[in-house]
């Protein structure tokens, strides 16, 4: 069998194939091929710095999953090379993306015609000559500005709303604090799904509900809340996320990375962290919205938002006081939504060494949210229970309590009201655990249940399967379906944390429950009637 070219190798064909097209090498104006002008210019678009450009990759300058031309994949790849193409001299401000977007061409076909690796990609200078493969004339190419001019002539009117449009560096949550709405109201306003959210550019419309166009503030660059971060050695974008308390996604759409450059991240890069400032000590703090200082306030009157709040809860021990507070009502939700929207699921309640994990893990990628799986009150948002890392805890009404534990960073404060999908936090590997994912806890009155047959649409595999099972509605308090198994707490059979616990006031039975760690074991356990599982999280 003739082996199948590797991805160097298509590149080098690509290349060749287009420049014979174009009857040469790579080259500038001065002559020199375009490997020699890997140091031209200083920043992401030709003459200007980094911070001039539209973000890098605008939302909609796609490329197929596998790459255009170096990219590309399978071995009659270089039969389709064209045999045409043209020569663009790069002019003041553009960047490879506004060529590639201009001429419908792919990014990487233009790097493999022109010889340019991925460090070059951001070092265009002007004046620098282009070869533009499969294409048979000049185009105008049109930056950010003028791209953003034309997207602001055809958006459609709005009613009760307007449209900002996002400045270098920021976010979806720095648009919230600057309207004081939430994110999760700009989110449901504009049908956001979490790429969308990693994803926004610079320049890219954000529909604010509640203002009119006078209201519309737009953010100068020296008025973004934030600090500039140089990577340091051996640091990645979840060392970044941990240290600064942000969001993978935020720092990812605040520089506007993809997911492949956010993995890639070397020594010496320079990055934006929004959201966060310091003070003349020198320490780093999140900024707050009155939002979050309100519900926090709350919280404090109600007694919740302390560490032993959290292992009250995490051990079925749940105030009257709290679940009135949660909402006016005696009935259950009814079902949950899945809490993380495409995430796919690892393992399930009653898997692990003798059963002890009572729980559903759920996986997803880098800068996916966790979401409410019912509207709720935030009783908890924090990292001081043993084990679990970053978690958030939700009081339902009726009584419910779910549990969202070892994220990446917490979105939500307590006593703060979450509605049914709600952003609470970004998915995460804190605490004890194997891998990114979500610890997902559903306890009710003292024990914790099995939630997959509440769950809507479904439980969810990787490859976007639904799981076929006679799935119910639980509404009664004192109705529970029969198909809803439920148990006291189980310690982990060898955890280490749980040998010498002894929490104050607990009951024999439920010693050191609340500090066990959730995913210490790798084992793995599907629902009832469902084939074997996606491998579980590695260490």
């Amino acid at each position: 069998m003739v082996p199948r070219p590797t991805r160097p190798a298509l590149a080098v064909a690509l290349a060749l194939a287009a420049l014979a097209a174009c009857g040469g090498r790579p080259a500038t104006t001065d002559g020199a091929t375009a490997t020699d002008g890997a140091d031209d210019g200083a920043g992401a678009t030709a003459g200007a710095d980094a911070g001039d450009d539209d973000g890098a990759r605008p939302d909609d300058a796609d490329e197929p999953e596998d790459g255009d031309g170096a990219a590309g994949g399978g071995a009659d790849a270089a039969a389709d090379v064209p045999d045409v193409c043209v020569e663009h001299v790069v002019a003041e401000g553009e960047t490879l993306w506004d060529i590639a977007r201009s001429y419908g061409v792919g990014v990487r076909a233009i790097m493999a015609a022109n010889g340019l690796r991925e460090r070059q990609v951001r070092r265009l200078s002007k004046g620098r000559v282009l070869r533009i493969p499969g294409v048979t004339q000049a185009v105008p190419v049109l930056g950010a500005a003028a791209r953003a001019a034309q997207l602001r002539a055809s958006l459609p009117p709005l009613t009760n709303a307007a449209y900002h449009f996002l400045a270098p560096g920021e976010t979806l949550w720095d648009v919230a604090r600057t309207y004081g709405r939430t994110v999760d109201e700009l989110v449901a306003r504009n049908e956001f799904t979490d790429d969308d959210i990693r994803g926004l550019a610079v320049g890219r419309p954000v529909i604010v509900p509640g203002i009119t166009d006078d209201q519309v503030r737009q953010a100068e660059p020296s008025e973004r809340v934030g600090l500039v971060h140089v990577m340091g050695r051996g640091e990645t974008i979840w060392d970044l996320a941990r240290a600064f308390q942000v969001g993978v996604g935020q720092i990812m759409s605040a520089n506007a990375l993809s997911a492949d450059e956010a993995r890639l991240l070397r020594e010496g890069t320079e990055l934006f962290i929004p959201g966060v400032s310091e003070d003349r000590s020198g320490r780093v703090r999140r900024e707050t919205t009155g939002v979050e200082r309100s519900a926090t306030a709350q919280a404090r009157r109600l007694g919740l938002g302390t560490p032993q709040c959290a292992r009250d809860l995490l051990n079925g021990r749940v105030k009257r006081s709290w679940i009135q507070a949660a909402g006016e009502t005696d009935r259950l939700p009814g079902t949950l939504r899945w809490p993380v929207a495409k995430g796919w699921y690892v393992r399930g309640w009653g898997s692990g060494e003798g059963g002890y994990h009572l729980a559903t893990d759920i996986m997803g990628e880098m800068g996916w949210n966790v979401r409410a799986a019912a509207a709720g009150l935030v009783a908890y948002s924090g990292n001081e229970v043993r084990g679990y890392g970053n978690m958030v805890i939700v009081i339902h009404p009726g009584g419910w309590v779910t549990t969202y534990a070892h994220n990446s960073v917490n979105f939500v404060v307590a006593g703060q009201r979450v509605p049914a999908g709600g952003i609470l936090a970004e998915l995460g590997s804190t605490g004890i655990s194997r891998g990114p994912h979500v610890h997902f806890e559903f306890i009710f009155r003292g024990q914790l249940c099995d939630a997959e047959l509440l769950f809507r649409p479904g439980v969810r595999h990787r490859n976007g399967r639904i799981e076929s099972l006679r799935y119910v509605t639980w509404t009664d308090p004192d109705d529970r379906p029969a198909s809803i198994r439920c148990a006291a707490r189980r310690h982990h059979p060898r955890s280490r944390w749980v040998e010498n616990e002894t929490p104050e006031d607990e009951p024999a039975s439920e010693a050191g429950g609340a500090d066990a760690p959730p995913d210490e074991a790798g084992e793995s356990a599907e629902p009832a009637g469902t084939p074997p599982p996606e491998p579980a999280p590695g260490p």
